[in-house]
């Protein structure tokens, strides 16, 4: 097995190779022995056969020919194990060599507040060889000293920390003590600044010792008397943010000392779009940049920007630079700032169709349903494009089935599967639609009510109507009769009266069911009336009677009559023959039915007044004022009588008189009782006249 070279040989031809293990990891300089088993066509293993080793990159790692790999840089490698013309491979990965010390450039160091030093760091491997590994710096006390991510500490305030040096699990540690070193006295240079707004000036704190000394690496505590005119940072950087005065102060151990700073607006020079030429699809939406600049090509902020195009038919723009695709074409988009412009020339391309659905794209229909097909273009983006301005035409394969409209719209036809072909801009899609017969949903029986003489017919008609009320047809039809002593009816739906009464005849299509009912009578001889004339007031009401007969003078119950009024300006009749007094006349009220007609005779006259009524009751008047009164006549039946002549009267003219309109005027004061008289009857109300 594995990684023999000896020359033990036979003549049996190698099936496979295995090589173990397949997949390893070995560090730089690190070794690792691979074995590789042999075996024939049987299966058996093939002892002392020669395994040749090869590297697939031996700058990455070695292999002998007794199968030791070695570890050579970083990297992945296939290593192959051949003999007789079989192969087989292991796949090593070359990792680093791991960190077995940290080595500092210093083990201690004091320092002054404000100071700072570099610590140096060495990653060695077991050898002693330097790594260069990354090295993480970290401090037990970063309110004393601080540590960048390459080794600077800082001395930040009195006291002692420890800093560490930390890479694979290794560290070192460096003492670190901090003296402070007393502030004298501090000065800001320079202590007079203009700065226009959006730029920046680097004011120096000096600072020195009691000695005169100067002292460095101090934090000094920057500050802005006003902030919304410059603000400072920690390195006593000002900026400009916006016309104005401030002063900028730095303190430090209880001395500080300021310089004054006026910033100034520069006015802009220049307007950048960005990007200055790009060609966009019909529909789609781009954000310009724009940069207002000022003569110096600094940038300006905080500025208006207003933008328009060119021609907002092929392209808009809004008020924040974001630009919309509309047709094709080239269209020039302008930003203005300040009287400042620059442009960008936008070109509108349509966007192509890169796929295309329609929906639904297999469905069912009943004949004589129509459906609206629906479109999905997409463009290489997956944005659904518009149709607007497109080639675009729809076609079927089956116009015997199903037709369909330059709009989508697909009406069935016939029974049978139709296909729709969409087609826009080269590209095509289809639906599948499979046609049937419309089910009957409901049955509608005409007429609903007929009446039919004994002996004579009535043809009835069944109409099948679909889920959407369309009329079908070709369907078949089942009659039936409640009461065949009543009326019977054909298998084409036509009735003959048998007997006096009533039948219920249906009409069955496919389940569903209607019917009318048959309504059988006697031939009507004449109709008589009860009473014959009659006599009622406006507004009231009488009720006549009709009867018909047959030949034998005998009652025909049940008939339905059909009821007139020769003058309904002067009395109407309901169709129970309720009659209503209109106005003072005559008229003749009629009752019709198989033919035959009754009459009566009505006249209308005026009721007689029953009672008056005079409103407001008891009202006050001032002397010299007027009350307008209201009289409403009244019949036996509460009915308001209208048109009636109402006479006024006063009985003490002195207090209070009244017009023929019932207005009544105050004279004295006291009590006057106002009458309104009609027909020999009145009303009254006592009006009461005060100063």
């Amino acid at each position: 097995m594995g990684a023999c070279s000896s020359a033990v040989d036979n003549d049996a031809a190698v099936e496979s190779i295995t090589v173990t293990p397949a997949t390893a990891t070995v560090a730089v300089g690190a070794t690792l022995t691979l074995g590789a088993t042999l075996r024939d066509g049987d299966g058996d293993a093939m002892p002392g056969v020669r395994v040749l080793w090869t590297s697939e990159d031996a700058t990455i790692a070695s292999v002998s020919q007794t199968g030791v790999v070695t570890g050579v840089r970083v990297g992945s490698v296939l290593v192959a194990a051949s003999a007789r013309g079989k192969d087989s491979f292991a796949r090593l990965t070359i990792i680093p060599a791991p960190v077995a010390s940290v080595r500092l450039s210093a083990a201690n160091h004091a320092m002054f507040i404000g100071d700072s030093v570099r610590l140096v760091a060495q990653t060695l491997d077991g050898a002693g060889n330097v790594l260069g590994r990354p090295v993480t710096w970290s401090t037990s006390n970063a309110a004393v000293a601080s540590v960048t991510s390459d080794g600077l500490v800082s001395a930040i305030t009195p006291g002692g920390a420890i800093i560490t040096a930390s890479s694979e699990g290794r560290s070192a540690v460096a003492s670190i003590t901090v003296s402070p070193i007393a502030v004298a006295s501090i000065s800001v240079l320079p202590d007079d600044n203009t700065v226009v707004v959006g730029q920046t000036t680097q004011l120096t704190a000096e600072l020195r010792d009691a000695s005169g000394a100067p002292v460095t690496n101090r934090v000094i505590a920057w500050s802005s008397s006003d902030a919304l005119i410059a603000t400072v940072t920690s390195q006593g950087v000002v900026t400009a943010v916006a016309p104005g005065s401030a002063i900028i102060s730095a303190s430090i151990d209880g001395k500080s000392a300021s310089a004054g700073v006026i910033v100034t607006a520069r006015p802009a020079s220049a307007v950048i779009l960005s990007p200055g030429q790009i060609t966009i699809f019909s529909g789609q939406a781009l954000q310009l940049g724009a940069l207002v600049t000022d003569d110096r090509g600094q940038v300006l902020t905080g500025r208006v920007i207003s933008f328009a195009s060119s021609n907002p038919l092929i392209a808009t723009v809004s008020n924040a630079g974001v630009v919309t695709g509309l047709t094709a074409g080239t269209v020039t988009i302008t930003a203005t700032s300040e009287g400042a412009s620059g442009t960008a020339s936008i070109t509108v391309t349509p966007e192509p169709v890169v796929t295309l659905s329609v929906s639904p794209s297999t469905t069912t229909l009943t004949v004589g349903q129509a459906l609206q097909l629906s479109v999905i273009a997409r463009g290489a983006t997956g944005q659904s494009l518009s149709l607007a301005g497109r080639a675009v035409s729809w076609s079927t394969s089956t116009p015997a089935i199903t037709s369909v409209s330059s709009g989508g719209l697909v009406a069935a036809l016939a029974v049978g599967t139709g296909v729709v072909v969409l087609t826009v801009d080269g590209r095509q899609a289809s639906a599948t639609l499979t046609v049937t017969v419309a089910p009957v949903a409901s049955v509608v029986v005409s007429p609903s009510a007929p009446n039919v003489n004994v002996g004579q017919t009535a043809q009835l008609t069944a109409t099948p109507l679909s889920s959407t009320g369309q009329t079908l047809t070709g369907r078949a039809t089942t009659w039936s009769t409640s009461a065949a002593t009543v009326a019977t009816v054909s298998s084409a739906g036509l009735v003959t009266g048998v007997g006096a009464g009533t039948a219920t005849v249906t009409a069955t299509i496919e389940g569903k069911s209607a019917s009318a009912t048959v309504t059988v009578q006697v031939p009507i001889s004449s109709i008589t009336m009860s009473p014959s004339s009659a006599t009622l007031n406006v507004a009231w009401t009488t009720t006549l009677t009709a009867t018909a007969r047959n030949s034998s003078n005998n009652a025909i119950p049940g008939v339905q009559f059909t009821w007139s009024s020769s003058n309904t300006s002067v009395a109407t009749v309901s169709s129970s023959g309720v009659v209503t007094g209109i106005a003072p006349g005559s008229a003749t009220i009629t009752a019709s039915a198989g033919g035959k007609t009754g009459t009566a005779a009505i006249t209308v006259q005026l009721a007689p007044i029953d009672r008056i009524v005079v409103t407001p009751a008891n009202p006050s008047v001032k002397v010299n004022n007027t009350v307008q009164l209201t009289a409403t006549v009244y019949d036996a039946r509460n009915n308001v009588l209208t048109g009636r002549t109402v006479t006024w009267s006063s009985s003490n003219t002195n207090r209070a008189t009244v017009n023929s309109t019932g207005l009544v005027t105050g004279k004295s004061t006291g009590t006057a009782t106002i009458t309104a008289s009609s027909g020999g009857k009145s009303g009254s109300t006592a009006v009461t006249v005060t100063n």
